[in-house]
């Protein structure tokens, strides 16, 4: 009879112990706008990197404001063995021809940016310890060309989602004009 009485309250206890060791819910909020302010690198909202990393206290290197934009690295300081958490780079000229763009795709298994978006990919990779995701966006001569690397991105959220929706809003303020 005793047995009987401690499997239910052995199997109640593990059921509530896995309860509280479940990870958090998807964080399925929208990125929201990549430029708002108050930013990073003159250029890249604050909380809009919080949201994409996951983390709150971060140090960002990069363009300064009030200047061209030209890249933003965003580390955690408190793991300085993960390296870069989000990285924003426009190189004007790109270091990619448009031959060369279209064999990393193909190397890197990368699917086109959604329709409208013009040129680019987005592709994941598995890095040293998680999943990552990069985008690639170029202006049609492939003159000029936008990455964004999420490594390895807040936990629960699409990070290819993310990655898109950066590359979406940033295209028109970097991509779009003549710099």
């Amino acid at each position: 009879m005793r047995a009987s009485i401690l499997a239910p309250l052995l199997l109640m206890a593990m059921a509530m112990a896995s309860a509280c060791t479940s990870s958090p819910p998807p964080d399925t909020r929208p990125l929201g706008n990549v430029t708002a302010s108050p930013q990073e690198c003159g250029l890249i909202a604050k909380r809009v990197i919080i949201r994409a990393t996951g983390v709150e206290m971060y140090e960002a290197s990069g363009s300064e404001r009030g200047g061209p934009f030209s890249y933003c690295v965003v580390t955690d300081p408190q793991h300085d063995d993960r390296g870069s958490l989000l990285s924003i780079q426009l190189d004007n000229p790109s270091a990619l021809s448009a031959e060369e763009l279209a064999n990393t795709k193909k190397h890197d298994h990368g699917v086109d940016l959604p329709p409208g978006l013009g040129p680019g990919y987005t592709a994941n990779f598995d890095g040293k310890n998680s999943r990552n995701t990069y985008a690639y966006a170029w202006t049609s001569d492939a003159s000029r060309l936008l990455s964004v690397w999420i490594t390895p991105g807040a936990s629960g959220r699409d990070h290819r989602a993310d990655a898109i929706e950066f590359i979406r809003q940033l295209r028109p303020v970097l991509l779009a004009t003549a710099k």
